[in-house]
């Protein structure tokens, strides 16, 4: 069975945040990405997972590309869908 993607706009569907984070130990800057800008820069059928993001991203504060990411999903637990209607 082939394995499903998961997509920018599967995080946003399901209302996930994606965090990215800079890997260098001077740093340690932390974000959330703003998943609809992504969207619009990268297209919808973009993967989310970090082998498809973290290539194309890096630090805002020193500018490293060794970023990794964390997602976390849309539950009530977490803060719910923040792309839903409001």
């Amino acid at each position: 069975m082939e394995e499903q993607a998961y997509t920018i706009a599967d995080a946003i569907a399901r209302g996930d945040r994606i965090w990215a984070y800079c890997i260098e130990s001077s740093c340690r800057h932390m974000a959330v990405l703003d998943l609809l800008t992504l969207r619009d820069r990268l297209g919808p059928d973009q993967g989310a997972l970090r082998a498809d993001l973290a290539p194309k991203l890096r630090c805002a504060k020193c500018g490293s590309r060794r970023v990794g990411i964390i997602i976390t999903p849309g539950t009530k637990e977490y803060g719910g869908n923040p792309y839903e209607g409001g």
